[in-house]
């Protein structure tokens, strides 16, 4: 799979548990809209300022799992922008190394197992 389609998939996948985080919250905490979605953003990305908490057993219970899923999306995603970050310089290494000219003396250098090769 394409780096930029896992990085999107990744960064989906948060936004996803933030939707689900602030519906739950509004409707099993009965908290309103904007502060659903500001306690689903802080406990997301852990950030969790202690303003507020869960109060009911099943809101407790569903933080527990949800918090733990939507910690280890939020992590991939950083995986995955951290791997297209390294991808796109390895490209641009690449590309500006078989750009370069190379003279028989440097091909000869890079043949290691002197088989007539690079590899």
């Amino acid at each position: 799979m394409r780096i930029r389609m896992k990085v999107a998939l990744a960064l989906g996948v948060v936004v996803l548990c933030i939707g689900i985080g602030v519906a739950v919250m509004h409707f099993v905490e009965r908290l309103d809209w904007l502060d659903s979605f500001y306690l689903s953003v802080m406990s997301v990305t852990t950030v969790g300022y202690g303003d507020r908490a869960f109060n009911s057993l099943a809101g407790r219970i569903f933080a527990s799992i949800w918090l733990l899923v939507s910690t280890l999306a939020v992590a991939r995603a950083f995986l995955y922008l951290a791997e297209a970050r390294v991808d796109r310089r390895h490209r641009r290494m690449a590309k500006w190394v078989l750009g370069q000219d190379m003279t028989v003396a440097q091909f000869l250098a890079a043949d290691i197992d002197n088989n007539g090769f690079v590899t």
